[in-house]
């Protein structure tokens, strides 16, 4: 009686392919360009919008305005709107930054995606006809 694995062929050992990134929907892995330390010192030095937290820490935040404001002073370059995408958690009682939130690539992917949302609004839901009278 023959034996099956006679009848298979021998394996052949597939060269290993690189690793691919995952593909997102929205791009969110992409960074738009990192935050660098100047910018964080900026955001800390020019913050308008200050939200007191626990233990004695402080959300810090540049709005559009005040970065205008400061470029119309020449304290800030023209590119320097990317401030606003940033968010800075100072600690007053160590004096140091304990989380910095950069809010860019939301800010990308909903410019993205508005023409789609605004598929979805109630204007596009309404008839063109005019509402018929009940008989």
């Amino acid at each position: 009686m023959p034996n099956v694995s006679q009848f298979r062929s021998p394996r052949t050992a597939r060269p290993k392919a690189a690793p691919q990134q995952p593909l997102f929907l929205f791009d969110a892995r992409r960074p738009v360009r990192n935050a660098t330390a100047d910018m964080i010192e900026q955001v800390i030095t020019h913050a308008d919008e200050h939200t007191p937290l626990a233990n004695g820490r402080r959300r810090l935040r540049v709005s559009h305005a005040m970065i205008e404001q400061l470029q119309l002073q020449g304290r800030l370059a023209y590119g320097d709107y990317r401030l606003a995408d940033l968010t800075v958690v100072w600690d007053e009682a160590q004096g140091e930054v304990v989380q910095v939130r950069d809010d860019a690539r939301v800010r990308d992917a909903a410019s993205r995606w508005a023409e789609w949302d605004a598929l979805w609004d109630e204007e596009s839901y309404r008839s063109d006809e005019a509402p018929r009278a009940a008989a």
